[in-house]
């Protein structure tokens, strides 16, 4: 921006000729327009346009909105105290207009082009890499999942078999219920002998006592208990077991009154049973729950063979990952 049309036309010859595209414009106004709906990786401003000291206004509007932008500050003026204003304002430079000034201009209008290209492809391929070595760890261990699974197969544990495997190994259930009668009834639809073991809890307090000392797998807390309400125990039970699975629900009322069965999974909310009457309704819901349990299992397992047997390689990839985050972030301070 220069408010001498003869200036604005030999800059724009100037650095046409070295492959860069030139906007010039001797209005105020327009030049302000041209910054925040466009983006220049220079900007050259006369520091009296359109006024004495009218360009220091337009270089602190340029570098509040556009940071990465270069701005070159130009002046008749042999000034300290202009230079002294422009440099404080954020510009690159101050450069003389005179003719022997123009080479001297035209490269380090390059150089401030160039290197900020540079900074933009090194951003670019910093990012570029982090994404290639997430991926590339993502793979690795989907590779090692089916080696895994290759090699229970070899053995002889199939996917049929590791399953009956996992089976075995009972699902404890904590129900919190203050009716002797309600772990008994949940037993007649989900035995023993099919992988499923219960525990009983009178109150509140006696289940989290148990939670505490036997971890168990799935807690199911009835709505109403004697001491403590029953969302206060499922929030408690989370807090110390939350890798325990945790139901809240409210037995049949009188008069075929249904009750429900809730999940609380983080901050959600999930209606297993939105009508509840009778424990059969559980029976798909809870073994559902113990797949997802098995899957669960089998994913820890997976990722505790995968660190075991590539624990070299992971630190030397964290390693380069943290020298890469760190050259990111600095290439990023450099944009700004």
């Amino acid at each position: 921006m220069d408010g001498d049309e003869q200036v604005v036309k030999g800059l724009d010859r100037l650095l046409t000729r070295v492959g860069l595209t030139v906007t010039g414009t001797g209005d105020h106004g327009r030049a302000r327009d041209q910054i925040l709906n466009k983006y220049f990786a220079v900007a050259l401003l006369d520091v009296d346009t359109p006024t004495p000291g009218g360009g220091l206004e337009l270089l602190q509007f340029a570098r509040d909105k556009s940071p990465l932008m270069s701005v070159i500050m130009m002046t008749n003026r042999r000034s300290f105290d202009t230079a002294v204003k422009s440099f404080r304002g954020g510009a690159l430079d101050v450069v003389l207009k005179e003719p022997e000034v123009v080479p001297y201009l035209r490269e380090r209008v390059l150089d401030a082009a160039t290197e900020l290209k540079s900074t933009i492809d090194r951003t670019a391929l910093l990012e570029e890499i982090t994404e290639a070595h997430e991926g590339f760890l993502h793979k690795m261990r989907e590779m090692s999942k089916t080696m895994i699974d290759m090699e229970d197969r070899i053995l002889g544990r199939s996917k049929t078999g590791e399953r009956a495997t996992i089976n075995s190994d009972p699902v404890d259930v904590v129900v919190v219920d203050d009716d002797p009668e309600a772990v008994p009834r949940f037993q007649r639809v989900l035995s023993e002998k099919d992988g499923w073991r219960f525990f009983a809890a009178f109150t509140g307090g006696e289940a989290l006592d148990h939670v505490a000392q036997q971890r168990p797998h799935i807690v199911i807390v009835k709505e109403h208990l004697p001491d403590l309400p029953g969302s206060m125990v499922v929030k408690s039970v989370k807090s110390g077991a939350p890798d325990a699975i945790t139901l809240l629900y409210a037995p049949p009322g009188r008069g075929d009154q249904p009750g429900f069965v809730k999940m609380l999974e983080g901050s959600r909310i999930i209606n297993l049973v939105p009508s509840y009457a009778a424990p059969e309704q559980l029976v798909s819901a809870m073994n559902e729950i113990r797949e997802a349990l098995q899957q669960q299992l089998k994913e820890r397992r997976y990722l505790q063979a995968f660190r075991q047997r590539h624990f070299e390689f992971l630190q030397r990839y964290n390693s380069i990952k943290q020298r890469v985050a760190a050259q990111l972030e600095q290439s990023k301070k450099e944009r700004r």
